[in-house]
């Protein structure tokens, strides 16, 4: 479920900006999502858990996408 959070919210920034602009403002969308998807899973134990572990995968992917220029 973590990993499709965070490859469909991946999606949905790129159909919205360019990648240039996305690279640039990773950081932004990295806090964003860590800090705010908790707080709609805040009542649940599985959906904290879910949220942290989308921030932390996503914020993997965007590391390695700026690392290997992908």
């Amino acid at each position: 479920m973590s990993a499709a959070s965070a490859a469909g919210f991946y999606l949905i920034l790129r159909k919205v900006m360019s990648r240039k602009t996305f690279i640039k403002t990773n950081v932004l969308w990295d806090v964003l999502l860590t800090l705010g998807l908790p707080l709609l899973f805040l009542g649940t134990f599985s959906g904290m858990i879910t949220a942290i572990l989308t921030g932390l995968i996503f914020t993997i992917g965007t590391s390695l996408m700026k690392k290997y220029n992908l």
